[in-house]
């Protein structure tokens, strides 16, 4: 049986900070965590652990930690301590009065990063502004999923799906923008991926493709590229394939449709443009493609970095193109799709169709109905019907996370009501009218629902609180709860569910929410039906570590995920049309001397959020990584100081002179930059480079509104030089 919560010894839960969701340890004495450690128990993780899990014991004690709810008495983050009763009084009263005044879409709500590994946080913190008849869905997506989740839409039929590479078995891997040392395998649920990774390369290869030479690139095998390129030498591998029949011909009569007219439209190309574009040779293009089309098993894999440029959505779908033209979808070793335990077997769910709705500000396509994120600010600001007045951040901070956090200040100030559902007066909380302080993960039940499905080897782990919450922090739910409760509405869980209790009864939580959809999909009791099916409360009292559901997903299984008629995926479409024509349309920078900024991830962090760790941040030092070349043309010299300059803003910044990073393009962290109530983080060095990006939506990828990133044209001088 589980411990109660701040119960002395040790309590068995995991870590929620990533997609690998690692087991811990918990040791509490006391009342208090004294030690985290891996558990060695857990069915996946198997005693795998990295230095972030631990270091949130230092975030859940921190010092810098809002513990009671604050109201904002006067000038920026001039905030004093006020009763739960009284907040959610006036929060309440105020949001019922700006969206009876104003309408439903005056009510926003930012939902960040960690939202994805809290259970049914999303579902939940949507369907509360959902409630007042609002559709200002914002999150972190444009920042990073975007393109892929529109390229699902586009091949599957449902962006709520991710291909995900079988590093079980795979025996050819390319990775296009992703850092598994850093990142710990990003949108794969894989707690000990490097292991496979290790695995791959020893049976065949592990090909990194980025304009840095990473942490995973050093230990395996590094393809160069110029930044915001990837979508050229995907489609030039393509057509090598094409070009010499590479491609599985018979496989795709008989399970893909749209093939032949890609194939037609990339014959045409010319592989000196793509080496052109890349800086790859053209050579050594073929030899990517052959090397992929001749192994055993493969499959393509791409992360942030993928995500983030001018013609994201068609990279992705490229690389979705090349494990389907060779045979590698939907196969052991391949490209799967996982099974989602929380659907119904036949569930025909997928998510708003793409372009349902546009947005306000831009006129873009909605991407599974989340609003453009470089679009915030100008939503707060613009007048005209439908502009912001109201805003909920819950667990995110976008100051730092989008586009022009200076502007991204400006509207956040200007706002009727801000409310902030956090732990720290972060660098946007500090505009908010109230904070509300919430609960870390040792303080919460949780399970593993959003990600279990991209698991090569599904598990499912529930868990109860390892302490009760400290002070007064809530969880999320319960905040939301109580501000529709006020007004007398249903619940959330109410709402999502389409039930309402009787006299007497309670209403639903999330976790009964969960619960039930557990329990009618595929490993579920069927409410009865079947006796050895899970329901919450077994997987509790049966399986503390948690409990594995398969050795390895099974592979055929990915078709049934395909949400198009007769399960078959698409490589034709309007949009897909509509993106080679403006890929083989695109010129280079207007300035051929500018050089290409783009980012990376730290080892130790975790965006913004985790900067107030001393465990955690000690040894990271943000840099701008610049090639030699680059650095001697511009009379700059290592470890000094530089300023970065874009049409937008300019920053300044440490540049390190590396040859990790290709000529013409330099590197920066994101995240950094920090203002906010949290003074380690504030006593950091670094700048947040978000400034230099666009927030005019002329600058995004049209088709999904994914924000510029990765490719931004920037200069960098000296900062003595600077004017």
């Amino acid at each position: 049986m589980a411990l109660e919560p701040g119960a002395d010894g040790q309590h068995i839960t995991y870590c929620r900070l990533c997609e690998a969701q690692c087991g811990l340890i918990a040791e509490v004495k006391d009342g208090r965590i004294v030690h985290v450690g891996p558990d060695r128990d857990h069915p996946v993780s198997r005693g795998h652990l990295c230095v972030k899990g631990p270091g949130m014991v230092n975030v859940t004690y921190d010092k810098d930690r809002i513990l009671s709810p604050m109201k904002r008495m006067g000038g920026l983050g001039d905030f004093a301590p006020v009763s739960w009763d009284e907040a959610i009084s006036d929060i309440a009263e105020r949001v019922d009065t700006i969206t009876k005044r104003h309408g439903g879409d005056a009510l926003g709500a930012y939902i960040g990063n960690p939202a994805a590994f809290s259970t049914m946080h999303y579902a939940y913190g949507y369907a509360f502004i959902q409630s007042f008849g609002s559709n200002k869905r914002y999150n972190a997506m444009q920042v990073d999923t975007g393109a892929r989740v529109l390229a699902s839409d586009q091949v599957f039929g449902n962006g709520h799906v991710y291909p995900f590479p079988d590093i079980l078995d795979c025996d050819h891997l390319m990775i296009f923008g992703g850092n598994p040392v850093v990142s710990k395998m990003s949108l794969i649920c894989a707690p000990r991926a490097m292991q496979h990774l290790d695995g791959i390369a020893k049976r065949g290869s592990v090909i990194v493709v980025d304009p840095r030479n990473t942490e995973t690139a050093k230990r395996y095998e590094h393809q160069p590229i110029a930044p915001d390129s990837d979508a050229w030498l995907l489609a030039g591998m393509l057509k090598v394939m094409i070009d010499e029949g590479l491609v599985e011909t018979e496989f795709l009569a008989e399970r893909v449709v749209g093939w032949e007219k890609l194939f037609d439209r990339l014959r045409n190309l010319e592989l000196e443009t793509v080496q052109t574009k890349t800086g790859i040779d053209t050579a050594r293009v073929q030899e990517l493609a052959r090397r992929f089309a001749s192994a055993r098993t493969a499959a393509c894999y791409g992360r942030v970095g993928s995500n983030r440029g001018s013609f994201s959505t068609l990279a992705n779908i490229l690389m979705d193109a090349i494990n389907l033209a060779t045979g590698n979808f939907g196969r052991d070793g391949g490209s799967l799709i996982g099974i989602a335990p929380f659907e119904p077997k036949d569930s025909s769910y997928v998510a708003p169709g793409y372009g349902e709705s546009r947005s306000r500000i831009g006129d873009l396509p909605l991407v599974s109905g989340v609003q453009p994120g470089g679009t915030l600010a100008d939503d707060i600001l613009v007048p005209g019907d439908g502009q912001m007045r109201a805003l909920f951040v819950d667990c995110g901070n976008p100051v730092l996370s989008y586009p022009d956090g200076e502007k991204t200040e400006r509207a956040l100030e200007s706002l009727d009501l801000f409310v902030s559902l956090d732990f720290y007066m972060n660098e946007s909380a500090r505009y908010a009218h109230y904070i509300l302080p919430t609960t870390t993960f040792f303080e919460r039940a949780d399970i593993n629902d959003l990600w279990s499905p991209n698991a090569p080897e599904p598990w499912l782990h529930y868990v109860q609180p390892v302490i009760e919450p400290l002070g007064e922090a809530r969880h999320e739910f319960d905040i939301y709860s109580s501000i529709l409760s006020h007004l007398g509405r249903p619940n959330p869980a109410s709402m999502l569910m389409g039930t309402e209790p009787s006299e007497g009864q309670s209403e639903p939580t999330h976790l009964d929410l969960v619960d039930a959809a557990l329990r009618i999909g595929p490993f579920g009791d069927g409410f009865g039906a079947n006796p050895d099916g899970l329901t919450l409360e077994r997987l509790q009292r049966e399986f503390p570590h948690g409990k594995k559901l398969a050795d390895r997903m099974p592979s055929d299984r990915s078709w049934d995920r395909v949400a198009l008629d007769e399960k078959k995926p698409r490589l034709w479409t309007d949009l897909i049309e509509a993106e080679l024509g403006r890929l083989e349309a695109h010129s280079a920078s207007a300035d051929p001397a500018a050089l290409k900024l783009f980012g990376r991830r730290l080892l130790h962090g975790m965006n913004s959020w985790l900067h107030n760790s001393d465990r955690v941040i000690r040894n990271s030092k943000p840099t701008l990584l610049m090639h030699p070349d680059d650095a001697r043309d511009r009379q700059i010299t290592d470890g000094k100081s530089v300023r970065i300059r874009s049409k937008t803003a300019s920053v300044d910044v440490t540049v390190e002179i590396t040859t990790d990073v290709v000529p013409g393009a330099v590197c920066y962290p994101h995240g950094f930059g920090h203002k906010g109530g949290w003074q380690k983080a504030n006593e950091l060095d670094g700048a947040n480079i978000n400034l230099l990006a666009s927030s005019d939506p002329k600058d995004f990828e049209p088709v999904s509104g994914n924000c510029l990133l990765d490719g931004i044209p920037v200069e960098v001088t000296p900062l003595q030089d600077a004017v």
